[in-house]
This record gives C-alpha cells, structure tokens and sequence, in this order.
C-alpha cells in the first residue's frame, strides 16, 4: 500500500494560506480596533530583560537579629539606579532618589546622629555620621548591632519620607534601622527593571550588596550577631 503523501510545510498550498492569513489577520486586527478592542500580536521570542518587574523572597541563614543582604539581579545588568524603597516593621517607608542615577555597589543602613549620644527611643548610639542618603567614593561601615525589631512607633503609623541623595560614588548610606525590621525593598534602574525584595520581617539588614553581572536573580540575608 502506498503511503500518503504529507503535505509541504512550503509547498504552493502553504505560502497561499500564508497569504491569506496576512491580510486576514490585518482585517481582524482592525475591526477588533474599531470595536474598542486593543489587540497584540507578538512574536515567538524570550521577553526583554530591560522591561518589567521581577520578585524574589530573601531566604535567610544563620542566627542574630542583624544581618547583610547579597542581591542578584541579571536584569539590571549595566543600569543605573534611579530609586529605591525600604519598607519598615513598624509602618515607616524611606524613598530614596538618586537624580542622575548611579551603579550603587552596597547600601550601609546607618547608625547615625550626634556621636556619642545615646538615643533612648532606639537604643542606638550616634556615630555623628548623617541620616540622610549619600554617595561615597569608598564603602563605609558603621553597624551596631542593637535595635528593636519593633521598631519606634507604637502603635503602628504608616509614614512615608522621600529623601534625595547626595555625593557620588557607588556606596550608599543613609538613615532607617531604628524602624525596626525590614518588610521589603525596591530597586528602580534607568532601563526599566524593577526588582522587589521580600523579607519575613524578623530581622534588622544593616548592609546590603547588589551585584548586577552575571548570576541568577536571588536574595540571601545571613544574619549576624
């Protein structure tokens, strides 16, 4: 018995519906349009790394109630940072703007005030760095590890402050620990990605690293003592 003949995928036949279907989908396209309809028609390819937003929940090791944060994000990769927000235990947010934006290395979340003052209200002692977000040209550390995870406001308020970064550099400081533990952050890169951190809300992050090249999108907070 002879055996059925399957058609081209490029024979006459094909390219004729081929044609058929351009002009179809054409007209398709335009009465869906006029009807108040908005229709897409995208191709078979892997999407932009530059477009979108991503999340990541942190996993977390180790004991103590600090800890530092290493974040990947490949999607990022040769962006600046424009913004990023930090979302606190006890209802504070701190928006941070970066005009110009910047390739920022690692965030040292401060200890700050008059130095050698004890602030009774966190526990902390001042380090008589400043509160406000800077840019430095080398990275600076100034961690205690004390604080509430609680946080300062009791009750609970929901707060907002938006505060603009000075200097230049790739390290980051600023001024949010004694609001207790982080619930989240957001990083905001020139190209478009937007990458959302989610943590359990049981520990205070007093560093962070970004690293951008290579690597798979993770978050790992190792807490410390």
């Amino acid at each position: 018995m002879a055996r059925p003949v399957r058609e081209s995928l490029f024979g006459p036949e094909a390219m004729m519906r081929a044609r058929t279907w351009v002009p179809l989908a054409g007209m398709v396209a335009a009465a869906a349009v006029a009807a108040g309809a908005v229709v897409i028609f995208s191709q078979s390819a892997s999407p932009s790394p530059s477009t979108g937003g991503h999340a990541v929940k942190a996993a977390e090791r180790g004991s103590g109630r600090s800890a530092s944060m290493v974040i990947t994000d490949p999607y990022a990769a040769g962006s600046k940072l424009r913004r990023v927000e930090y979302h606190l235990r006890d209802g504070y947010t701190k928006k941070v703007i970066i005009p110009g934006g910047a390739y920022v290395a690692a965030e040292d979340i401060a200890i700050c005030g008059t130095a050698g003052q004890h602030y009774p209200d966190n526990g902390f002692t001042g380090t008589g760095l400043s509160c406000k977000p800077f840019l430095h040209a080398r990275e600076v550390f100034y961690h205690q590890h004390t604080g509430d995870l609680a946080g300062r406001f009791r009750p609970h308020r929901t707060i907002e402050v938006t505060e603009t970064c000075h200097g230049r550099g790739r390290y980051l400081t600023f001024g949010h620990i004694d609001h207790g533990a982080l619930l989240s952050v957001e990083y905001y890169w020139a190209n478009g990605e937007h990458l959302t951190v989610d943590l359990r809300g049981d520990v205070l992050v007093d560093h962070i690293e970004l690293i951008t090249k290579g690597g798979r999108l993770t978050a790992v907070a190792t807490r410390h003592r």
